[in-house]
């Protein structure tokens, strides 16, 4: 996507969320002078057609009335983030806070050496710390794949220890070296990667009637449930990150308000103990 596309997409995913949008506000989000404000705003008028309108020559790009997108529960993680780059420039207080804190500390330089490795299809041999080996052991993995969890950043990699693919925590990472092997096994060969699995969350059957109907409009309006399509190995991830019980009978509100019903059938691999 060229730098003018994503310029008219983050204007998009604005108008969406606020509503309306104008030359001043454009100048605001995207730090452009009037001129360039005034040709933005008229690719946008252009690019939103029929889906947005302005009463005068001077007035907002409003959306219209009863635009599908303006309907629909969806996550605004897009909009805070273009709206928080403005605001980091901007001389006034901010409209949005958000609280969320990264806790997972990565050293570039063994980012760096994941990238190539994977780029390459070749190894790398590393210093890992563990639960079980707090103090690290020598690894040679092979990895295939970054993942951003949202409290950590892992690889999954070919473990020639393990003779089977793993999950590796970055920041569990020490010294790293690239090995001139080539990979013996390829994403492909990753079951639990390739393999996509339904998590049927629902409301938790504890709660009362009224609990639980509030939760579901809530997390999934207008249904009784919301399916989450996951990969197989980063099911256990976002069931912990997302507070969601696997067992009725162990995971008990108020703690857990939210319950994946088909835990069992998915076999213990996805379940947060």
């Amino acid at each position: 996507m060229d730098s003018a596309t994503e310029r008219l997409s983050d204007l998009e995913t604005v108008l969406l969320w606020e509503g309306e949008i104008d030359n001043f506000r454009i100048r605001e989000l995207l730090g452009v002078q009037a001129v360039w404000a005034s040709r933005l705003m008229g690719a946008l008028r252009t690019h939103m057609g029929v889906r947005a309108a302005r009463s005068t020559a001077h007035a907002p790009l409003r959306l219209a009335p009863g635009q599908p997108e303006r309907e629909r529960r969806q996550s605004p993680d897009d909009y805070l983030r273009i709206a928080s780059r403005a605001h980091a420039t901007a001389d006034r207080e901010p409209m949005l806070e958000d609280a969320r804190r990264d806790l997972s500390v990565v050293a570039p330089e063994t980012f760096a050496a994941v990238v190539q490795a994977m780029r390459k299809g070749i190894g790398l041999q590393l210093t890992y710390r563990s639960m079980n080996h707090p103090a690290g052991t020598e690894r040679i993995v092979f990895p295939h794949a970054l993942v951003r969890v949202p409290r950590r950043w892992h690889m999954r990699a070919w473990c020639t220890e393990r003779h089977d693919f793993r999950d590796f925590t970055l920041g569990r990472v020490g010294k790293v070296a690239l090995v001139e092997s080539t990979a013996p096994h390829r994403r492909s060969d990753d079951k639990d990667w390739n393999e996509v699995v339904t998590l049927t969350v629902v409301a938790h059957p504890d709660l009362t009637a009224d609990q639980q109907s509030m939760i579901a409009a809530e997390y999934f309006p207008g249904a009784s449930a919301r399916q989450l399509k996951v990969r197989r190995c980063l099911a256990s991830y976002i069931i912990q990150d997302l507070r969601l019980a696997t067992n009725a009978d162990k995971h008990k509100p108020p703690e857990y308000q939210l319950l994946v019903s088909n835990a069992e059938k998915l076999g213990t691999a996805i379940w947060a103990e």
